[in-house]
């Protein structure tokens, strides 16, 4: 008898994702074209409110309990990239956001959404990943597990954030393990940590030979606790037919790993945004998603996604008047 593995219950849950439901989608399509007018009644947003519908199951989709989760971790290789104490930046970070210094909890107020920050071993930084695999398959499991929790919020729809520190050269690691490329291409920045992200990326794909490796692998190879927790959050969506809303690139780079076991398994998540990080779009042709709304906004943290919901929620207030 084979001996289980840890990561073995995670590629059953992305190999047993449900599906969407189609006549939810077309009810909303019918809606839309019986309504007298020039048409496209809601424009571009039609396509998606039937994407909605077709995820939350609903003949009428609604946006009337909305989740922005943002995820928080720290990564060991943030101390040969960024300038100060990086312990220190990554609490002041999520700090802010908990004491509401963030724009992104003003969006989430003004459209009564539920705001939750899940901290990530914030203070415990994983390993450099230029020396040591960041996390045993074990740990990676486990991250990915409790990354699971978000659907106890009971949320008709998640927009999902980063707030981790070392995070977007961690999803840059991955990135370039999971499509090749060069890591100026994956790692780049509009800032002068560049050339340390850079070379930090350099030296962990050279460090670790993981060529043709499982998706998991990179991730728990590279990524951290915060990137396993976004990991999970998607996936425990899909089975709770939660549609999910993602923000920047890290938030990507994780729905990049499930995209990479099964192109599928994504088919719930939009993207909010396009963020200032310069390998944003590329990671979202790779993955054929286009942004909701080109916002030009420069954070991961939720705020481009929490914008797009709240047009998204807009709009299925709009088609809810047409059904009556």
């Amino acid at each position: 008898m084979s001996e289980t593995r840890p990561f073995d219950d995670i590629r059953h849950l992305i190999s047993t994702m449900p599906s969407a439901d189609v006549a939810a989608g077309e009810h909303v399509r019918s809606i839309l074209s019986d309504f007298p007018g020039p048409a496209p009644v809601l424009g571009a947003l039609e396509a998606e409110l039937i994407w909605l519908a077709t995820w939350q199951k609903r003949m009428v989709p609604q946006i009337s309990r909305p989740l922005i989760a943002v995820f928080a971790g720290t990564h060991g290789v943030a101390g040969s990239v960024m300038d100060g104490d990086y312990l220190k930046i990554a609490r002041r970070r999520v700090d802010g956001l908990t004491q509401k210094k963030a724009a992104v909890r003003g969006i989430a107020g003004n459209m009564n959404a539920a705001f939750k920050v899940y901290e990530m071993g914030v203070e415990h930084p994983v390993p450099d990943f230029r020396e040591e695999e960041t996390l045993s398959e074990r740990d990676c499991a486990a991250a990915i597990a409790f990354g699971m929790e978000v659907v106890a919020e009971g949320a008709d729809i998640i927009a999902l954030g980063s707030a981790g520190t070392g995070s977007a050269t961690a999803a840059a690691a991955i990135a370039m393990g999971l499509y090749g490329g060069t890591a100026d291409y994956w790692a780049g920045a509009h800032n002068h940590q560049a050339s340390a992200r850079i070379k930090a990326v350099e030296q962990a794909l050279a460090v670790h030979d993981l060529s043709g490796a499982d998706p998991l692998t990179y991730l728990r190879y590279f990524g951290g606790r915060d990137i396993a927790g976004l990991v999970g959050a998607i996936i425990a969506a899909r089975h709770q037919s939660i549609p999910i809303i993602l923000d920047g690139f890290v938030v990507c780079t994780a729905a990049a790993i499930i995209h990479a076991i099964d192109p599928a398994g994504i088919e719930h998540c939009r993207a909010g945004s396009i963020t200032s990080e310069p390998a944003h779009e590329a990671l979202l042709d790779r993955m054929a998603l286009k942004p909701i709304h080109e916002f030009g906004v420069s954070l991961g943290d939720g705020t481009g996604a929490g914008l797009s919901m709240q047009i998204l929620q807009s709009a299925a207030a709009g088609l809810e008047t047409l059904t009556v």
